[in-house]
């Protein structure tokens, strides 16, 4: 689990808030474009992407040479990850406005916005600096030139820029911790630390920077300290795995072989977690009644907050097809259709829907090669055989040899919904679980964690969800995060020596146990809960555990 060579921050397509001056026009409060272009800015900011999509697209119809409104479509269009329309708009926005500082900028993000395809770092790093052409006091493009010129390799020329960002905003630290990433790989370690430090100060809680704070000054020989710092590390954001893993590395050098292990096992479990299909599938499902409402803008917007969430979770991509392909965006339905059976490729229906994709783009020999692969699949299928012998010219009975190249994942959108917030999401798991959807409620705290991963009652209530589906291996884990978020926690400690116990752990719940009657000797909850371990542990096999 080595560090990735560069943490990115602030990917976040901006929307700003109009004012007449950014209107190249004459505007009166009728004017029919300004209402449309304010109204559009504001849905967005809101999270209202669909209502947002239908106003900024009317704007642009009215005044096609407008630099703004090509810029406020370009900004809502990179708030649903669709980068490759928010560089067209960009685009067309700087065309019309060279000197357009935010365009430039926002360009360059969205030429990088997905980590999982082929980034265009030396495009970006080009409008960065046209940004600053146009604007020399612009710190996030500072801040973003330098961490694309780290990037790609040129990390002396990439510290100037950030120390340029860090002068302009001295509390800026999305700045000092890209500064520190770019000193590290110039092996200026003492800097980097520094800097790490600068990072966490300026912004408070920063988990990210305080795990690599703590992998440099492990690197550093200082274990202790090191240490010191993974454990913040996790007590902010219990997920992070890189942290775990390093943790344990340090406990081993200590000589804390017994913790380290535990260590290496929660690393573990967080590299091979599988992805929660529930989350995705409840946000496909939404799309689905969108789509079916004829709110198909809004369908693809809830389709993508799904694949963010769980990029290699294939229906959400399935779906996404479908509703793209509904719109008559036929080559990027083939290319999520694409995508989910390489995720998925034992299933005949996304082979149908991409051969159905490919007829409709007249490529006959694509369509019949995915046809063929569903008829395989499902050889009873008459709908596939009765597809698949529409083709002029082919055979039903050939069959194709080579699955189909995936295209690449979707990323995380850098800034989701309003309306998608963490709480929202914890009180909807209340609600599932009231109704007995245990595995509804665990996707809907799956989300609240992701937005938040230091919230106690969501961890609390996962935790409890896993427990009444049975499945105590995730139980412990989600408990033992707590107990390190809130070591002083006795209930939670006594909830995960139950399991334990249960889980024929004797020998850990003792230990649970004792640590709450350290700080409560009167708890008789904990008492009887110790007796009842201590009699397990007489049993060998619980003893042994």
């Amino acid at each position: 689990m080595g560090k990735a060579n560069l943490v990115w921050l602030a990917p976040v397509f901006i929307v700003i808030i109009l004012r007449d001056s950014c209107v190249a026009r004459s505007p009166t409060a009728q004017d029919p474009f300004v209402q449309h272009l304010r109204a559009g800015t504001e849905e967005a900011n809101q999270g209202n992407f669909s209502s947002a999509m239908a106003d900024l697209q009317t704007a642009v119809e009215l005044d096609r040479d407008n630099a703004e409104a090509w810029y406020q479509l370009g900004s809502l269009l990179g708030q649903m990850t669709d980068f490759r329309g928010a560089e067209s708009a960009f685009r067309r926005a700087i065309k019309l406005k060279p000197e357009f500082a935010q365009a430039h900028y926002s360009l360059g993000l969205a030429l990088t916005a997905n980590p999982k395809s082929k980034l265009d770092w030396p495009g970006a790093i080009s409008e960065f600096r046209e940004a600053l052409k146009y604007k020399p006091d612009y710190a996030e493009a500072f801040n973003l030139l330098g961490a694309g010129l780290t990037s790609t390799g040129e990390v002396d020329a990439a510290i100037p820029q950030l120390q340029h960002a860090i002068q302009i905003k001295p509390a800026f630290s999305a700045a000092h911790f890209n500064l520190a990433i770019a000193l590290e790989k110039n092996d200026r370690l003492k800097g980097a630390a520094e800097e790490y430090r600068l990072a966490v100060s300026t912004r408070g809680a920063y988990p990210e920077a305080t795990s690599a704070l703590g992998k440099l000054l492990l690197r550093m020989g200082e274990t202790t300290e090191a240490r010191q710092e993974l454990e913040n590390a996790l007590r902010l954001n219990p997920d992070l795995g890189d942290a775990h893993y390093a943790l344990a590395r340090a406990l081993q050098s200590l000589g804390q072989n017994d913790d380290a292990l535990i260590e290496f096992d929660e690393a573990k479990d967080l590299a091979q977690r599988e992805p929660d299909a529930m989350q995705s599938a409840l946000f496909s499902n939404t799309a689905l009644e969108l789509a079916a409402k004829g709110d198909f803008t809004g369908a693809a917007a809830s389709l993508r907050r799904a694949i963010a969430l769980e990029p290699d979770y294939g229906i959400p991509h399935h779906n996404l097809g479908l509703i793209l392909a509904d719109q008559g965006e036929m080559n990027e339905a083939a290319q999520e259709l694409t995508k989910a059976i390489s995720l998925m490729p034992g299933r005949a229906r996304p082979w149908f829907d991409l051969g159905r994709v490919r007829k409709l783009q007249s490529d006959r020999r694509g369509a019949f090669e995915a046809l063929s692969w569903a008829a395989r699949l499902s050889p009873s299928d008459a709908s596939i055989r009765s597809e698949l012998a529409s083709l002029p010219g082919t055979n039903p009975s050939s069959q194709a040899t080579e699955p189909l190249p995936a295209s690449q994942p979707m990323n995380q959108p850098k800034l989701g919904a309003v309306f998608d917030t963490a709480r929202d999401h914890v009180a909807f798991a209340a609600e599932l679980s009231a109704r007995g959807d245990f595995l509804g409620a665990v996707g809907e705290l799956l989300r609240a964690l992701a937005l938040q991963p230091a919230q106690i009652d969501a961890r609390l209530a996962l935790g409890r969800a896993y427990e009444r589906l049975g499945d105590r291996d995730r139980t412990i884990l989600e408990y033992g995060k707590i107990v390190r978020l809130v070591p002083e926690d006795a209930q939670v400690r006594i909830a995960l020596g139950e399991v334990l116990l249960k889980s024929g752990r004797a020998r850990e719940a003792a230990n649970q146990f004792r640590i709450v009657l350290a700080h409560q000797p009167g708890s008789p909850e904990a008492r009887a809960a110790l007796k009842r371990a201590t009699r397990a542990l007489a049993t060998p096999a619980s003893a042994n555990r």
